[in-house]
């Protein structure tokens, strides 16, 4: 499918706005309450364990970041 420059309805970029938002609330939130479970444990396990999470909040973070700027931008612009 070719890529159009009709630009992105208006309820569109809210929504992507709206779930970026959540996606960087959840993961926010959902790291800080399984942190305390991390320093119950004890070895290498405890290495995976952070680095898992760490990498999971980093997603979190882009994947909702890229939402948001993707909403507030609205897609193309008719070129003149």
């Amino acid at each position: 499918m070719p890529r159009t420059n009709t630009p992105m309805p208006s309820v569109l970029r809210a929504l992507l706005m709206a779930v970026g938002v959540t996606v960087i609330g959840l993961g926010t939130a959902l790291v800080f309450v399984w942190h305390g479970r991390i320093v119950d444990f004890d070895g290498s396990y405890r290495w995976v364990v952070a680095i898992a999470l760490r990498a999971g909040e980093a997603a979190a973070l882009y994947g909702g970041s890229w939402l948001v700027v993707r909403g507030w931008n609205g897609g193309p612009r008719p070129r003149a």
